[in-house]
């Protein structure tokens, strides 16, 4: 059973939820090393989790450098499983003319596209989304979240 029971993700590079949370120590290294100070010990579970309130993630590797305890690993996999999502409360959706999510993503995974009246529609493309969690800084009002996709294995 996992002793990671948090609303927020595993830092990148993490070797799975159930893994990590039996291979980290908690011992706060990846913390300090983290140039984006992103990382912290979560109270709950102590152990090292990403907020995106503070800003996103550079993939930068720092925090892969300095594990000592093989809780974090660089693979040829991408960083972790996080996508961004937008909600319906989206201040596109809403009528009210805000692009900030799509300014902020720079590998321009969040387009947007004229909808009826004019409206802007958002649009994620979730094969470009790194996950960085640059989208979810800028959004004025919280409508997007990021979250784990589970990938669908192929049926032979």
């Amino acid at each position: 059973m996992s002793k990671y029971a948090e609303d927020k993700p595993c830092p990148p590079y993490s070797i799975g939820k159930v893994e990590f949370s039996d291979v980290c120590t908690g011992c706060g290294d990846c913390v300090s090393a983290c140039p984006e100070k992103i990382l912290r010990i979560s109270e709950r579970s102590r152990l090292a989790v990403v907020d995106f309130g503070v800003g996103p993630c550079t993939f930068c590797e720092a925090c892969v450098d300095v594990c000592k305890e093989g809780a974090l690993v660089k693979t040829e996999a991408a960083p972790w499983a996080m996508k961004a999502t937008i909600g319906s409360n989206c201040l596109s959706y809403q009528k009210i003319a805000c692009r900030a999510c799509a300014d902020f993503c720079e590998l321009r995974a969040i387009r947007f596209h004229l909808g009826l009246g004019g409206q802007q529609i958002p649009d994620l493309d979730s094969e470009a989304c790194t996950g960085c969690g640059a989208c979810l800084v800028a959004c004025p009002n919280g409508s997007i979240e990021m979250r784990e996709i589970k990938l669908q294995e192929e049926v032979l």
